[in-house]
């Protein structure tokens, strides 16, 4: 009996020295195979490639698909390669569509060699949470995610949950619940309430909401960084609740221009980040969404998208991106700035050449990614 206890526990440290020996990349992107192809994952090998650049090769041998990858996400990318130009097949985001292939493989002749383009491969639009994803439960964001992966996303915007996030801040800064969650929009609605266009229209959200979110982020955020994305998580952009002018009457706080022809009720207010009170809220925002969620350091501010500022002045343009910048930086020193353009287009009798230049100066070069919505 005791021979045989022995036995037991070196076969099982066995295995756990093969397990440690496997790549990570590898045994995330052979989980990936056998989510999206269960019936072929003998059919498949992956191999870690050396080297920092993005890269995937494909190659017959004996009677495996060999995929070689520098990580998950290239490897992930060689699969969806091989699927659609050898098997002439096309994964869909839709979870319950299969993915349909031939019995039998098709091998590879000459091997294939690969190197990503750029660096950076972002994906989304914050329109997208509304229009598409707001009844998504995990079932749809595995498969979509895994699709993401599939086509060499590595920067997926990533804005779930953050009600959660901002009903701590504003229960700190002394709100009550009710109007906390009335100041937040229905579902469908919450990217225009989160790009500061619209408040309180369909609310108040209900809690149940907020908590499924944040337990829905932690799994999309947990799946992305495990295929090589750095999600884009939101910062503080100066988007307030009209009751925290209750709570601090100097603050300096102004209305956002009309949106949409939604009612005066509806409009959103913003508060200025020379304020001393914009610091504060940006690192309590930050803190609290680290503690759930992480970071990556890159974040999405949109001020003034599709809405007037206060002032359409370059100096006061050039100083309000000035002074966000600081308060991100000053709570987070490694933080990028994500900027969508659209508003450019969108208002482009108002945005001025002039007056883009002094909002995208006020912040130091290389500190800024600019994400061309318009094309």
């Amino acid at each position: 009996m005791k021979r045989k206890s022995v036995y037991t526990c070196l076969v099982m440290l066995f295995m756990s020295l093969v397990l440690q020996a496997k790549d990570k990349d590898v045994a995330v992107a052979e989980a990936l195979l056998k989510r999206l192809l269960p019936s072929y994952i003998e059919s498949f090998q992956f191999q870690k490639l050396k080297g920092e650049k993005d890269c995937f090769t494909i190659e017959s041998v004996k009677d495996k698909i060999v995929i070689g990858g520098n990580n998950a996400n290239s490897m992930a990318m060689g699969l969806n390669h091989y699927l659609k130009y050898y098997c002439l097949t096309t994964v869909s985001w839709y979870a319950d569509i299969a993915v349909e292939i031939p019995e039998e493989l098709p091998m590879v002749g000459e091997k294939v060699v690969s190197e990503a383009r750029v660096d950076t491969r972002f994906f989304l639009n914050y329109c997208t949470y509304g229009y598409t994803m707001p009844w998504w439960q995990w079932k749809e964001w595995e498969r979509f995610i895994d699709w993401m992966a599939l086509n060499g996303i590595n920067m997926p915007l990533a804005i779930t949950g953050q009600e959660a996030v901002w009903y701590k801040v504003w229960s700190k800064m002394g709100m009550s619940d009710i109007e906390i969650r009335s100041y937040f929009t229905g579902p469908p609605y919450l990217p225009w309430h989160r790009m500061a266009n619209i408040d309180r229209w369909n609310g108040p959200l209900p809690m149940e909401w907020l908590e499924h979110q944040v337990s829905l982020q932690k799994k999309i955020l947990a799946r992305e960084r495990e295929l090589n994305m750095k999600p884009v998580l939101p910062a503080f952009a100066g988007h307030v609740p009209a009751d925290l002018k209750r709570i601090y009457p100097e603050a300096d706080i102004q209305h956002l221009g009309k949106w949409a022809g939604f009612a005066d009720s509806y409009r959103c207010n913003f508060l200025n980040p020379n304020d001393a009170l914009f610091a504060k809220i940006q690192k309590l925002f930050l803190d609290e969404q680290k503690k759930l969620f992480g970071t990556d350091h890159i974040y999405g501010l949109d001020p003034f998208n599709e809405v007037d500022p206060p002032s359409f002045e370059p100096e006061y343009l050039r100083k309000i991106a000035s002074d966000m910048y600081a308060t991100l930086t000053a709570a987070d020193p490694k933080a990028q700035w994500m900027q969508m353009t659209w508003m450019f287009y969108f208002d482009k009798d108002k945005w001025t050449s002039e007056r883009m230049k002094a909002l995208l100066t006020g912040v130091p070069q290389n500190k800024m990614i600019l994400l061309d919505y318009h094309c």
